[in-house]
């Protein structure tokens, strides 16, 4: 693993925070540099496809794409996130229902999302209300939690966090495809490194808290814009243990070439 050099962090003086520290005086605290999930696994892992689909399409064709993309993805979460904790609270599925279908088109058309992109994500919740993956729990915990690793010094949000019968906890993510996932791919390594990121980060949140709690099971849902398919990316076990040290080891090496190793050395030892 490649060495770091502790001068060569350089604080980033603009973002300097005083608060009340030792004998309630004032002390200076900076900012690090604290990136998201998908922001490690980009910058570390080369996506060839991306990179020619965008040499295909052209940039600012590509940019228009993922807008759109962003849209219809932003829609279709929030239909899924209303539902979800109205489902925690109520434990109706049919009244979760009517309230994401009543509440969410407001809350997007406030977001500037247009009505047809509002329809797409609709009509892709449906795809997932309507699959088994929307009933294969034991009990719901929460939805949107925001996490971070106090180990690693990474950050993220899990869509969805449950109680299985065989697994324990598990954690599940929501995406949006225009084709199938295919196994093997970039696109599903880094769907699974993310899962690997997801729970390594809840189980460092625990053990913060003194708790040890193992994520024994993470998926991805991808559903599909051009037909009805749901498909489920999914880690459990060994192979969930596998990702969790993948990414750990990609978060450290982001770390080092940011300036910023002097956080994560000899963690991984």
């Amino acid at each position: 693993m490649a060495r770091f050099n502790r001068m060569d962090f350089e604080p980033d003086l603009r973002n300097v925070k005083w608060m009340n520290g030792w004998m309630n005086m004032p002390e200076a605290f900076v900012r690090v540099k604290t990136p998201g999930v998908t922001t490690i696994i980009n910058d570390m892992i080369p996506n060839p496809e991306i990179d020619q689909w965008i040499k295909d399409v052209g940039q600012e064709q590509a940019d228009k794409i993922t807008a759109a993309s962003h849209q219809r993805g932003t829609s279709m979460h929030l239909f899924i996130e209303n539902f979800l904790k109205e489902l925690k609270k109520s434990g109706d599925p049919s009244s979760a229902l009517k309230y994401t279908q009543t509440f969410t088109p407001p809350a997007l058309e406030k977001e500037n999302i247009p009505s047809w992109k509002i329809k797409e994500g609709r009509d892709l919740f449906y795809n997932f209300y309507d699959s088994d993956y929307a009933k294969d729990y034991k009990s719901l915990v929460g939805a949107e939690t925001n996490i971070y690793s106090p180990k690693f010094f990474y950050r993220g949000k899990i869509d969805w966090t449950f109680i299985m019968k065989m697994f324990g906890i598990g954690i599940r993510d929501f995406k949006t495809s225009s084709k199938p996932i295919i196994p093997g791919s970039r696109k599903e390594l880094g769907y699974k490194i993310q899962l690997g990121a997801y729970a390594g980060a809840l189980e460092d949140m625990y053990s913060a808290e003194n708790k040890d709690v193992k994520i024994g099971y993470a998926s991805i849902v991808s559903m599909q814009t051009k037909s009805n398919l749901v498909q489920n990316i999914e880690c459990s076990g060994d192979e969930l243990d596998k990702y969790k040290m993948e990414f750990k080891t990609l978060a450290t090496q982001w770390h080092i070439k940011n300036g910023q190793g002097f956080l994560v050395d000899e963690k991984l030892k």
